[in-house]
């Protein structure tokens, strides 16, 4: 029952823990060398940001792809799961092209893949160019989120899962964000295609004015390291939390129009309250709620929300009850990714980047197969009846904790 426990005590976080060593100094016992800086952190979040931004920014442009390539409902969706088959590769592959080459310009890498990414989303005549689009979103956002994990992963444990909850907090503020850029993009200039190059553009500022210091440290090629057993029982936990995530962003607006009978347009608003949801807990637990417990009882704490938030949208016919439950179903998500690698990380030892590249993997197999698998099961029995699969997700989400052993 201790699996998710540290595998030695670390010190509670604090500001400096997280500023560079003095030169010559020696790393002090259970921290990890060269500690993340404060600037060099922030750099990080920009990028994971402007990844979050895309991920949601594609969902939020394929209605208008829909109408202007005259996509079925099918053809519209394969965009969603080019999107997830890219991030498969990356998670793959990346942590190889590390070891081939180093990994000191996977940020510039991957800025350039968003770079295609969106011009073939944006300005492609047709379907095939739109999809192929995506994939590029898909593998240049898997490649930036695999070397921000492994980035943020240089503190110790308890700063890690601090930094990763900052991050990821900030990330939820952009994806929330992207339909509203995106709203005033087709009010003020009359182009949805200006909201996606927006983060684009800034991207690209960011690698030209980014500072290269950080880079020498990661300018080595990798040597190859194997995971540990126990690593992989926190893997398949990231596959439930990822799952978890995005069957709620899927399907969260459908199952509470068809509870409530309120339009889609009025269900599409009441369920921002999940990523309203995942902020607040995230912001949370950015400012060290939890730092110094168990994670195994962080993590239970959110499924067992989960369980509630869900249980509530499952039941409810009224739209605030319903709102109430998406609000808590995205406060107890908001910690599984987050803390769940920074665990990984805490198992995988000198592997890093590898445990990295893997739970960019798993998050790819998660978004390609959770919301499929629920859209099948709704075609078949209806998205009401469907819906206790999210639940069953969370209980195999307390399961995983309980049965994952100690770091090998």
């Amino acid at each position: 029952m201790a699996g998710f426990e540290p595998t030695a005590a670390t010190p509670a976080p604090t500001v400096a823990s997280i500023d560079p060593a003095p030169a010559g100094a020696r790393p002090a016992a259970g921290t990890t060398p060269n500690p993340i800086s404060r600037p060099d952190a922030w750099i990080n979040f920009a990028y994971l940001s402007m990844w979050s931004y895309l991920l949601y920014g594609l969902g939020n442009a394929t209605p208008y792809l829909r109408s202007e390539l005259h996509l079925s409902d099918f053809e519209t969706g394969l965009h969603a799961s080019a999107l997830a088959v890219g991030v498969l590769v990356a998670g793959a592959s990346v942590d190889a092209i590390a070891r081939r080459f180093g990994s000191r310009w996977l940020f510039d890498l991957a800025v350039l893949g968003l770079t295609v990414g969106v011009a073939l989303v944006a300005l492609s005549p047709a379907l095939p160019g739109s999809l192929t689009g995506a994939f590029f979103l898909g593998l240049a956002g898997g490649t930036l989120g695999t070397q921000v994990n492994v980035n943020l992963s240089r503190s110790d444990s308890a700063t890690s899962r601090k930094l990763l909850s900052q991050a990821n907090a900030l990330s939820m503020v952009t994806a929330g964000a992207a339909p509203v850029v995106m709203g005033i993009a087709i009010q003020t200039v009359h182009a949805w295609r200006a909201a996606l190059f927006l983060p684009v553009v800034t991207a690209v500022a960011l690698s030209l004015v980014r500072p290269r210091h950080s880079d020498k440290r990661s300018s080595i090629r990798l040597p190859r390291a194997n995971l540990p057993r126990s690593y992989w029982f926190v893997w398949a936990f990231i596959v439930v939390g990822v799952s978890i995530e995005f069957s709620f962003v899927f399907w969260g607006s459908t199952i509470v129009a068809r509870q409530t009978g309120i339009v889609d347009a009025d269900a599409t608003l009441l369920a921002s309250l999940f990523v309203a949801g995942m902020f607040a807990g995230r912001f949370l637990l950015g400012r060290g709620l939890g730092a110094a417990r168990n994670p195994r009882l962080v993590l239970s704490a959110g499924l067992a929300i989960v369980v509630l938030g869900a249980g509530l949208v499952w039941v409810s016919r009224v739209p605030a009850l319903s709102g109430l439950g998406l609000f808590l179903g995205g406060a107890g998500t908001a910690g599984l990714f987050p803390i769940g690698i920074a665990i990984a990380f805490d198992r995988a030892g000198r592997a890093k980047f590898e445990a990295s590249a893997r739970a960019t993997l798993a998050s790819g197999l998660a978004v390609l197969v959770a919301p499929s698998a629920l859209g099948l099961a709704s075609d078949a029995v209806g998205v009401s009846t469907a819906w206790p699969i999210i639940l069953l997700l969370a209980v195999a989400g307390l399961v995983v904790v309980a049965i994952t052993p100690r770091a090998d």
